[in-house]
């Protein structure tokens, strides 16, 4: 299990410096379902800003539509939230739907939690969610992303932010992880809401 601390320039409400929380790992892991136990485990209450990424069932042809869904609220299937297609661990990409969806990290707010669930190879494609994902970095509202553990340039300046702390799932450290990931990013939650 890796733990990355990168410079703190953030401070929360507590003074304490603050550090988005980034959950890292392969296809293989259940990086999203991780997510879910991490919002659990923050309570009902806690706003949420933000997008998670569902990769649907897959239709009698066996390509899967993925959608892009507010973190909270109403999961509605359109052609302005259809991010692409997956079939065989090969996808094809609607870039147009990442950047006219890139307005739900942009509204977030410190009131709350940025939730970024994910951001891989299809995000890194489409320049205006690419943007909004680094200037959401910058920022004071405490980020919960879930981001994939690939070499890409743009995955890379994510993970290597000097704003974020990456916790490094697998598939066999998810328990002994999880503790650690809650507290922490309920020390970044201190002072929201």
């Amino acid at each position: 299990m890796i733990n990355r601390d990168a410079g703190p320039t953030q401070m929360n409400a507590g003074g304490k410096h603050r550090m988005h929380t980034l959950v890292i790992g392969s296809n293989e892991t259940n990086r999203a379902g991780f997510i879910d136990r991490l919002l659990t485990g923050c309570g009902p209450r806690l706003r949420l800003y933000g997008y998670r990424s569902v990769k649907e069932t897959a239709d009698e042809t066996g390509n899967a539509p993925i959608y892009l869904y507010p973190a909270s609220g109403e999961h509605r299937q359109t052609q302005d939230n259809l991010l692409g297609w997956c079939k065989n661990q090969h996808s094809t990409v609607n870039l147009e739907a990442f950047d006219r969806n890139a307005f739900l990290i942009e509204l977030a707010r410190p009131d709350g939690l940025l939730v970024m669930d994910e951001i891989g190879p299809m995000e890194s494609r489409a320049p205006r969610f690419r943007a909004a994902v680094l200037a959401a970095m910058e920022r004071t509202t405490p980020i919960l992303a879930s981001v994939r553990d690939i070499e890409i340039p743009f995955l890379e300046t994510v993970r290597s932010h000097p704003n974020a702390r990456c916790f490094y799932l697998t598939c066999e450290n998810g328990e002994e992880l999880f503790p650690q990931v809650l507290a922490h990013l309920r020390a970044q939650l201190d002072g929201v809401g």
